[in-house]
């Protein structure tokens, strides 16, 4: 918790009129639950029926899908203004920035003046990257809170202590997703190993038509290949999936990113190189996608470092793509139908179907309502995951530093638990616990009542 004294500052706060010691309480982690997340904490500053202010790095009213934000105001249950400040950057890398700081401190947004607009009535005003002559800056800082998608025992960080013993505020959902124009519709687990292990596989294996092999005696008009992506492992949304499809939380895999494409087409896809970049760099790679936590950055084993840029790339087509192995070199010798799989939370594939991103069915189970149209789970696909049939989810953690037993912190930390029970708060980001009449004893553990 970081306590400062700005009684100057605060006499000019249009919703402050006693001075107290200000406290800044700062949240990081899972990118798959982030809009939950700013739900949640916009909700709790609502219910104080104060005026507050907020920013954040998306256009005016998308919020929700803010890497980073900051709030200033009245808290529930906390005696004057109330600073909380967001940066996602993935759940594991949540856990590490709770146990490795200052090494690994996420980056928030700084208090500089004219970052945040005065509030004008109740509900907060809002700044955001769009307006006009709006500058912000950054700064390392020590996380008091983190989102998880999977518990820390999934982590290299499992031997470290946070606080609560019991984390669980949720459960996230995700699916499987392939890019516009795909003709894939199901992706089992089978499948999708065979992917992380060689990194690509004919589209036979997906249709079950021998002409759609590329290598086969008789290659037909659709033959082409299926590529695996995905994010690299400081992302829970990756941990979620090796450990619910059997490959290993902690394996290495052989995934593919875009490194050049135009607004609605793939152009070259690559292997990640180790250390996300060749030397010298090639066009569109970024050292951000290397593999970060579990001290295993090889070729592929990297990933998208953020779940916007690879919901992105889900909304084009492949239809004539280059694809290159991890030195650079053409692996093919020209351009091949390309089709890419990888498994995102509703919320980011539900803005990739946006743009032409097609949902599978995961092992022959699809979310359809939600698939077709929705932008919330229907009752019956509700029913799929709370009854057991659909199994990609796993339970959202909300860590605390284990330092962290007392104070304002721990009042936001409980502000945002709760405010997570109201279904309304989650969207379609997930299900509350009380909902779900099935559980799992671990990340990817078997699902039973």
């Amino acid at each position: 918790m970081k306590l400062t004294k700005q009684i100057a500052a605060l006499s000019a706060l249009t919703f402050c009129t006693t001075a107290y010691g200000d406290v800044t309480v700062d949240i990081t982690g899972a990118t798959a639950f982030r809009a939950a997340a700013l739900t949640a904490i916009r909700a709790k500053y609502n219910a104080s029926n104060a005026a507050y202010q907020f920013a954040h790095d998306q256009a005016s009213g998308l919020y929700t899908g803010a890497t980073r934000s900051i709030f200033k105001g009245t808290f529930p249950g906390i005696a004057g203004v109330t600073t909380v400040r967001t940066s996602f950057n993935g759940s594991v890398e949540g856990i590490r920035a709770l146990v490795d700081s200052p090494a690994s401190d996420p980056t928030y947004y700084t208090e500089i003046s004219g970052n945040l607009v005065t509030a004008a009535a109740i509900g907060g005003g809002e700044t955001h990257k769009d307006t006009p002559l709006f500058a912000k800056t950054v700064a390392a800082s020590q996380s008091e809170i983190a989102f998880s998608d999977v518990s820390k025992a999934a982590t290299p960080y499992s031997g470290f202590s946070l606080q609560p013993s019991d984390a669980t505020c949720g459960v996230v959902v995700f699916t499987m997703l392939t890019n516009e124009g795909s003709p894939v519709t199901n992706v089992t687990s089978q499948q999708f190993r065979a992917l992380m292990t060689n990194g690509f596989q004919p589209r036979s294996l997906f249709s079950g038509v021998a002409a759609d092999n590329p290598d086969g005696d008789a290659p037909g008009p659709n033959a082409g290949y299926v590529f695996g992506t995905g994010r690299n492992d400081g992302s829970g949304t990756r941990t979620t999936y090796l450990g619910e499809t059997g490959y290993g939380v902690a394996n290495a895999v052989k995934q593919y990113v875009t490194n050049v494409s135009s607004g609605t087409a793939l152009t070259t896809i690559q292997l990640v190189p180790a250390g996300g970049v060749n030397v010298p760099a090639s066009a569109g790679q970024l050292a951000d996608n290397k593999s970060t936590v579990w001290g295993n950055d090889i070729a592929g084993n990297g990933g998208y470092s953020s779940g916007s840029a690879l919901r992105t790339d889900m909304g084009k087509t492949g239809a004539a793509v280059t694809v290159l192995d991890d030195t650079g070199a053409d692996a093919f010798g020209a351009p091949v139908k390309a089709d890419l799989v990888t498994w995102l939370s509703l919320n980011d594939a539900i803005t990739a179907r946006g743009n032409g991103a097609i949902f599978c069915s995961f092992n022959g189970v699809k979310l359809n309502d939600i698939a077709l149209a929705g932008s919330t789970m229907s009752a019956t696909d509700r029913a799929k995951v709370t009854e057991g049939v659909y199994t990609a989810w796993g339970f959202q953690q909300l860590y605390r530093r284990n330092d962290i037993t007392s104070g304002d912190a721990v009042t936001v930390y409980a502000g945002i638990k709760t405010a997570l029970e109201t279904p309304a708060n989650l969207g379609a980001a997930g299900i509350t616990v009380p909902e779900m009449h099935v559980g799992r004893p671990f990340d990817g553990g078997t699902v039973a009542p």
